[in-house]
């Protein structure tokens, strides 16, 4: 059939429809059919095919990476390793004194020291012994502190509510009394934050008793001499993990560790709990004070988490730990006994010597330095070194 025929008969049919809308389906069902190009024009299919390949293009790089896999966000940065915390808390700040009164001392951080009833006692003087001559008896005199211990005064407490004030403040005051007569720390911090100085720094307080801590160079063996006492007007239960101390507490402990530290370069890990260096010469047991075995706050101070160290006295020294005690602890605790028993086992492997004879040579070198720290402390020892009515 021929195109005119073709046309002539649809048009015959189509005129047959009344409907118009089945006309023209009619017509679109029986309409020849033609390609793309030639119902565009050629410039508008020039057109087509050039924007077809350019957002082609576009596209490839992320097709690519979607066949790659899961593309990372652009501005995804890696994390940081846990030790990264630890070693910013390691930098002291710089913090000196502004002004001095008859009654005070006031720093560049905003520290307030109360020195009203700051007392006297014997002249600091101790014996630092040097790990890397563990093996002897070598030891360094020295005056400076070399560390900052945090007490509990596990004193009466009242509600630390405003209507309790009145109690609060007499609280305080007896505390504060009672300390200075005792010289038991340098510093208390009472339960609204204010910091007193109870022994002057230049001299030792009788805050740690039977005590054992290293750094990285250095042993020491009793720190009354060696180490600062700070301590919190609260009480500490074992365990514990609230907090209990009062924020003014908390905010003032941050003050007074930045200007010790920095007045004495005093190293972030050496900024212990009572509880993680006190020892029993008697039993050869650890923790025989309990102040702060848990819950002390110590990145609210700046510092690194320092529960985590490994116990000297167990790994350097030989002393054991009651597993009642380590139980009622708390776990952050732990782990730093962990360590150190761990550290023991390497050693008395590497010494090629059983852990039984390894922890009795380890104890007995403790109570030899124990007795040097002991005569360096000494009134004469003292007298020798100049230090007394300096």
């Amino acid at each position: 059939m021929t195109r005119e025929l073709r046309e002539a008969a649809v048009g015959r049919i189509a005129g047959c429809i009344g409907d118009p809308v089945l006309r023209l389906r009619f017509l679109r069902a029986v309409a020849p059919r033609t390609s793309f190009a030639q119902r565009v024009s050629p410039l508008r299919l020039r057109h087509w095919i050039l924007w077809t390949g350019l957002v082609l293009l576009l596209l490839i790089p992320f097709l690519m990476k979607l066949a790659a896999g899961k593309p990372e966000p652009p501005h995804a940065a890696p994390i940081p390793p846990r030790r990264a915390a630890a070693d910013g808390a390691q930098r002291t700040v710089s913090v000196w004194q502004v002004e001095q009164t008859g009654d005070a001392e006031f720093y560049s951080n905003g520290l307030r020291v109360d020195t009203r009833l700051t007392v006297a006692n014997r002249p600091r003087l101790y014996a630092a012994f040097p790990r890397a001559g563990a093996a002897s008896i070598d030891r360094a005199r020295r005056t400076q502190p070399a560390g900052i211990v945090y007490h509990t005064t596990e004193s009466c407490q009242a509600p630390f509510e405003a209507e309790d004030t009145p109690v609060l403040k007499r609280l305080g005051e007896s505390l504060l009394e009672y300390v200075c007569r005792k010289r038991a720390y340098h510093y208390l911090i009472d339960r609204f934050g204010r910091v007193y100085r109870v022994v002057a720094e230049s001299d030792a307080a009788n805050h740690a008793g039977y005590s054992v801590w290293a750094d990285d160079e250095w042993f020491y063996i009793n720190l009354n001499e060696s180490f600062l006492g700070v301590s919190f007007e609260a009480q500490s239960h074992p365990g514990q993990t609230e907090g209990v101390v009062s924020p003014g507490q908390v905010r003032s402990a941050a003050m007074l560790t930045e200007m010790l530290r920095s007045r004495y370069r005093i190293p972030a890990g050496n900024c212990v709990t009572h509880a993680q260096v006190s020892v029993n010469p008697s039993n050869m047991l650890v923790g025989y004070h309990k102040d702060w075995a848990a819950g002390f706050p110590f990145a609210e101070l700046g510092l690194p988490d320092n529960y985590q160290r490994p116990l000297p006295s167990l790994w350097a020294f030989g002393f054991d730990c009651e597993p009642a005690w380590l139980a009622s602890s708390g776990s952050r605790l732990s782990f730093g006994v962990q360590l150190a028993e761990q550290d023991f086992v390497r050693r008395a492997a590497a010494a090629g010597i059983p852990p039984a004879a390894y922890r009795k040579a380890l104890r007995e070198r403790y109570r030899a330095w124990l007795a040097e720290a002991r005569r360096a402390g000494s009134p004469v020892a003292q007298l020798r070194s100049g230090s007394v009515g300096r």
